[in-house]
């Protein structure tokens, strides 16, 4: 029965005999030898039991090389990429071993390209599947892509090795390291003071204010905080009306941000080498999500607009990770 009209097997990636690799192991090459030298012995002495004994060795040794093959031929391959991660940690792939057919398939070994750790022999139930995670070094930023996997097997007599090559389609993205003792969050471009972010005054919810400026009084609305009362407009009306105060962005303060957020300028670090500016945007970034500022990013051409929360984290991450690398590679191709 040829494969394709085998109705379980998908139609891609999955493991075809044509795919299977064999050959003898160092047991086998041991067995060839007595093979030959049962043989000889049968030749030499016209000894009839010998011929069978001899026939009957190598059937034994065909057979094995058969269920060899079989035992990897027709598996289904499937991969899933782990979740991002920062330079300088580990990736963690999870492959999957999908076995469709009515036997089930013992002893697979995984080995990875260019790594001595590996996990061990793994079984597979009939119409199962089995799982094993590969965790590769991550050590820039970036497309990390899974690494060519080798699958192979000596069930059952571990007198024939099969083997067959498999480069999982999955990748992670790397963020940039960040940076260990950044410096405090930064001042936005424009103002005309840099002071310290300690003494700073905060909203109500602990987020940084940048630079205002009065631009008049109105009448007190439900909700206005109690520190932006007119105190000297309320002692003019002898107390029967509120107001409070209304402030605006300075008139050297950037466009279109908001009072109570922060733009992280990429130009802003040119001092810095192009790594060392990423991984201090990584920091400020996560430093700026943990206090509650609402932050923003501009990195070139690109501007995410600030705002709060793990979306907009990941978004300023990953304009990051992927800065001035090309797009839809991976991180091999990207780094060349």
């Amino acid at each position: 029965m040829r494969l394709r009209t085998i109705r379980w097997l998908p139609a891609r990636p999955w493991l075809g005999a044509q795919r299977v690799h064999i050959r003898p192991s160092r047991a086998g090459l041991a067995f060839a030898v007595l093979l030959l030298a049962l043989w000889i012995a049968a030749v030499n002495y016209r000894l009839g039991l010998g011929y069978a004994l001899t026939c009957f060795a190598a059937a034994c040794a065909i057979a094995d090389m058969l269920f060899a093959s079989r035992n990897l031929a027709g598996l289904a391959l499937a991969a899933t990429p782990g979740n991002p991660v920062f330079a300088g940690s580990q990736v963690t792939f999870t492959l999957r071993l999908i076995n469709g057919s009515t036997r089930p398939r013992h002893a697979i070994h995984l080995a990875m390209r260019d790594s001595a750790a590996a996990p061990g022999p793994v079984d597979i139930a009939a119409h199962g599947e089995t799982a094993v995670s590969i965790v590769v070094a991550a050590r820039q930023r970036g497309w990390v892509i899974a690494p060519p996997v080798r699958l192979s097997g000596s069930f059952p007599l571990g007198l024939f090795i099969a083997w067959c090559h498999w480069q999982p389609e999955a990748r992670v993205l790397v963020y940039p390291q960040p940076e260990h003792n950044a410096p405090p969050l930064p001042l936005p471009a424009g103002t005309v003071q840099q002071t310290r972010q300690q003494t700073r005054p905060r909203t109500s919810d602990g987020a940084l204010e940048l630079a205002v400026e009065l631009a008049g009084v109105r009448a007190y609305q439900a909700g206005d905080p109690l520190r932006r009362l007119a105190w000297r407009q309320i002692a003019r009306h002898d107390g029967e009306h509120l107001f409070s105060k209304q402030f605006q962005p300075a008139a050297d303060a950037p466009t279109g941000v908001a009072p109570d957020s922060i733009v992280f300028e990429h130009a802003a670090l040119h001092a810095l080498a192009p790594e060392a500016r990423l991984s201090r945007l990584a920091a400020w970034v996560l430093q700026a999500e943990r206090t509650g500022l609402p932050y923003g990013l501009r990195l070139g051409t690109l501007t995410v607009a600030p705002a709060l929360g793990a979306s907009q984290r990941d978004a300023c991450l990953r304009a990051l990770a992927l800065h001035d690398l090309p797009h839809d590679l991976p991180q091999d191709e990207a780094m060349a």
